[in-house]
């Protein structure tokens, strides 16, 4: 069973899966995103399914049989951190209780975030030995979930950590690749240094641990080997147009404020987006970099491709799907 599969991670789950010769049962609340998305072509076994409360027996029914729940479904914007506990919380235990009754063997694999783990100490990469810290609603309501499957699956499980995740079907970088098309690139907490991951190549890697239950309680990072800063990635991504676009370094206080601003509009319009307050702590909150153990022992990935060549296949989809202001 695959959760979140008409998400931006969950389609390239949904195809590593596929080509590594799973039969796909995924979840879907609206089934005909499936038909249109980065995974329209794949040979998946749709359920017409949620995480509320409701759906619990439909769940059930759904998970009968399987070897491996990915649980990559889950909430990446909201306006408070019991909107962000509802799902990314609430909704994995209603999945655990959904598959204790109908596939309780079953390895259950939990996508989580970097953001769970919180920022770097004092510049030093993150292991996944350290005690979590993370810093936004996002980051706790993502470390409850982890616990939540520490604590209530009995059978094995795995919890992934992915890096920043880039790629076709990807809304959250957009905007930074919508600003270039429009001749500028902002940067904030520029020399910041993160790592990133190509969804492609999470997504193997995803299903490859879903094929490893011997790697049951562990909880590993996902992301590429090397680091860059704010300010080189903003850079890349300033030379995808035609006409290179400008980069305008973006002060501390100025993140905040916008933050501030764009929490307030939610509040006005009880709508979430994609920055706010809760994100702009995460952004000014210093290094996102990591240590990813379990993924250089255990989970043998290809190499990544050059950033610069990830970036420019992610432009050309964008372009093509119509996603940018050209």
């Amino acid at each position: 069973m695959l959760t979140g599969g008409t998400g931006f991670v969950g389609s390239h789950v949904a195809r590593a899966l596929c080509s590594q010769g799973w039969h796909v049962r995924a979840m879907a609340r609206q089934p005909a995103v499936l038909s249109t998305g980065v995974s329209r072509d794949l040979p998946l076994e749709i359920v017409r399914c949620d995480l509320s409360r409701d759906s619990v027996p439909t769940l059930s029914r759904a998970l009968s049989g399987c070897r491996a729940v990915i649980h990559v479904a889950g909430l990446v914007k909201a306006r408070s951190l019991a909107e962000y506990r509802e799902v990314n919380v609430h909704g994995t235990e209603r999945l655990l209780d959904a598959a204790r009754e109908s596939a309780p063997d079953a390895l259950f694999v939990l996508i989580s975030s970097q953001a769970a783990a919180g920022p770097a100490h004092d510049g030093r990469p993150v292991t996944e030995k350290d005690t979590p810290r993370p810093v936004s609603w996002y980051g706790r309501s993502k470390l409850e979930a982890e616990e939540a499957v520490a604590s209530r699956w009995a059978g094995p499980w795995i919890v992934l950590r992915p890096s920043v995740v880039y790629g076709p079907g990807d809304r959250g970088l957009l905007t930074f690749f919508a600003a270039a098309a429009r001749g500028w690139v902002p940067v904030p907490a520029g020399g910041s240094r993160i790592h990133l991951i190509e969804a492609s190549r999470a997504a193997h890697g995803i299903a490859l641990a879903a094929a490893r239950p011997d790697l049951a309680g562990n909880r590993a990072f996902l992301c590429d080997p090397e680091t860059v800063s704010i300010a080189s990635f903003a850079a890349m991504i300033s030379r995808l147009p035609a006409r290179r676009a400008r980069v305008v370094r973006m002060p501390d206080g100025l993140v905040r404020a916008a933050g501030l601003i764009a929490s307030f509009a939610e509040a006005l319009t009880r709508r979430s987006l994609a920055f706010n307050s809760d994100k702009a702590k995460e952004i000014l909150a210093g290094d996102w970099i990591c240590e990813p153990e379990t993924l250089q022992k255990h989970l043998p990935l290809p190499p990544p491709s050059p950033l610069e060549y990830g970036l420019k296949k992610t432009w050309d989809w964008y372009g093509r799907e119509g996603w940018l202001p050209l």
